[in-house]
Formats: structure tokens, sequence, C-alpha cells
């Protein structure tokens, strides 16, 4: 197995803002509580402070196990605002329309998180915001995703003003809670056990300006990002991160990823052959990982779940992750029910 260090994977401390006042609310004094993963408060104050996504995911899904707050990541989600995302929030307020802004959230997002990639698409009447995940270490990451999307909510209504409604938000995985509370805390209807983590909206807002965006600070927060290279991700983790979003397409060879990054077929295996990397046991990582993920988290089917993996047929997706794993999907998936149930107080 391709193991992806930790420390690769950083994520601005900023993204834990409001998190002091969550946890006095919950009966948890904030110092101690961070103290035990590391962290300190005045680290969420620094602008350049980052942390291990590990670390940062673990944090937030501790914290609602433990405090009994299943709507942990939900919660700090809503409270959020631009200044978690620092110079890149800046310049996401001053671009012009939120179709720039989405734009620049897709090349600039490394800034703020090397763990998830943010892409858009439209369809008709209707924009697919989606996030993408980089990181399959650990299966649990509800909370995780609960929080990005929330805050992905509460930051489109702070741009486009109180004109904007979302049509709905979309998780992979399963419900935390009933399906109401989700929908009374984000004020939109919220689906699970979808095929993309993603907020759906009306496709006109994109084109709609900005108020108040000011050329000027887009232009200094640009220059910024651009001179932060030593947060640029490592060719492994964008190989990766090309992969992932090329799974569903059933378009994840060496080929199609190479031209994706101006490489040739050859130039690629290099650059990774001189990782240790075989680019098709990274491939098969990536999916089985991610096949893990679905499998605990999830109540996808799994001939859904084939396809979305980019499996041409659910039996191939089958025999591949039994000669991974010594299991099949659906005992896979059984166990990790029965261990879940059992770690419950």
């Amino acid at each position: 197995m391709i193991a992806m260090e930790d420390t690769s994977l950083r994520i601005q401390a900023s993204a834990l803002q409001g998190i002091e006042r969550q946890l006095e609310d919950y009966g948890a004094e904030p110092e101690l509580w961070l103290g035990q993963y590391g962290l300190s408060l005045s680290q969420l104050h620094e602008p350049d402070c980052s942390i291990g996504l590990r670390t940062f995911v673990t944090l937030l899904q501790d914290s609602a196990e433990a405090l009994k707050c299943p709507d942990f990541g939900i919660r700090l989600g809503i409270s959020q605002d631009f200044r978690i995302l620092g110079a890149l929030g800046l310049l996401l307020q001053n671009c012009e329309t939120p179709r720039e802004a989405l734009s620049c959230a897709r090349g600039f997002m490394w800034f703020h998180n090397q763990g998830e990639y943010w892409d858009y698409s439209q369809q008709g009447d209707w924009a697919y915001l989606a996030r993408i995940d980089l990181f399959h270490d650990i299966h649990d990451t509800r909370q995780y995703k609960e929080l990005s999307l929330s805050t992905c909510l509460q930051l489109c209504r702070l741009l486009i003003g109180s004109r904007f409604q979302a049509e709905r938000i979309e998780f992979k995985h399963a419900p935390q809670m009933p399906v109401a509370h989700y929908e009374k805390h984000l004020k939109t209807r919220v689906v699970f056990n979808s095929e993309y983590d993603q907020l759906v909206v009306a496709a006109h807002y994109l084109d709609e300006p900005i108020n108040e965006a000011k050329l000027s600070l887009k232009q200094l927060a640009t220059h910024y990002l651009a001179s932060w290279d030593r947060h640029q991700p490592s060719l492994l983790i964008r190989v990766s991160n090309l992969i992932q979003q090329s799974l569903p397409n059933q378009q994840p060879n060496i080929d199609y990823i190479a031209s994706l990054m101006g490489l040739s077929r050859r130039t690629l295996q290099r650059h990774l052959a001189a990782q240790g990397v075989v680019f098709k046991e990274l491939l098969l990582d990536i999916r089985m990982k991610t096949a893990c993920w679905y499998l605990a988290s999830s109540a996808i089917d799994i001939t859904l779940l084939s396809q979305v993996l980019g499996y041409q047929d659910v039996s191939g997706f089958s025999r591949a992750f039994r000669r991974y794993h010594g299991l099949s999907p659906l005992q896979w998936r059984q166990r990790s029910s029965m261990t879940r149930s059992s770690l419950k107080p």
C-alpha cells in the first residue's frame, strides 16, 4: 500500500475559527481541550499557521463524540466567515462575480487546505459546487465534510447576500442525526448517500456582480498567494487529486492524467518512480481507500460504488476489492458496521 504522510497534507489553523466559543458552550475548557491535540488558542489567530490534516479531522470527530454533539461540524461551519481563508478569503471577496471567485478557489485552495479540491460544473439552470477529498486514511471524516460544506454554504451567503438561496446540499455519507435537524441548521434541503459532496445552487448566481469588490485588493491578494510556493502540493498529491476527479468518468489511466498535467506518459512515470511510486499501485490504493470510506460511512449501493470508483462493472470492483482486502465489499461493510457499533458507549 502507498502511504501518504500526514505531514504533506496541511490546513490553516484558522479553519477552526469559532471553536473556542463552541467548546465553551458544551462545557469544555478550550485551551486544555486543544492541548490534547498539540494545539493552542493562539495558533488559531496566527495568519500563517497550519496544522496536520489528520489532527484537524480527528479533533472534530472526537469533539462531536465526546461532547455528544453530532452537529459539531455543522454548527462550526455556519458560524464562520471569510477570515478563515486569510489571503484567499480577501481574494474571493474582491472578485467581480461568484464564478470568478469559484475559479480562484479552485486554483488557490492549496493555500488554505491541501486535503481537498473544489470544482464546479453547470448543467442547465443548476450549478454544482463539488468538493473532492485527497485524504482517505481515516474512515470517519463525517464531521470534517459537514464542516467544509456548511462553511461553503455560509460563504456563499456572505458573498452573494440575502437574495441567495441554495437548492440543496448533498453528502456522500449517511446522516449522523435526523435529516430534519440538518435542514433546520442549514436552511436548505439536505440529501445523503449521494455520489458527490456538493452544494447545488441556481446557475444565475454565478454571474451576478459581487458588491463592493475592489480590483486593488484582488490584485494584492493574488500576488501574495502566487508568492507562497511552499504551499504548492507535491507532484504525488497533484496526481492523486487528478485521479480522484477522474474516477467517476472511468478515465483514471496514466495517459489521461499525464495529459491533464501537460506531461508525457514517460515523464510522469519517471517523476513518480523517483518517489518510489508506480501509477497502477497508486490508482488501486486510492480506489480501495475511497471504497472503504464509502462502505464504512454511507449506505451507497455497491453497484453504484463500483461506478463511482471508475470500474466498468461491479464484478471487476468486487474482484479487485477481495484481492486487496481479503473480503468482499459487503463483508467489509458488515464488519465495519459491527466494529463501529461495538465502540459506541
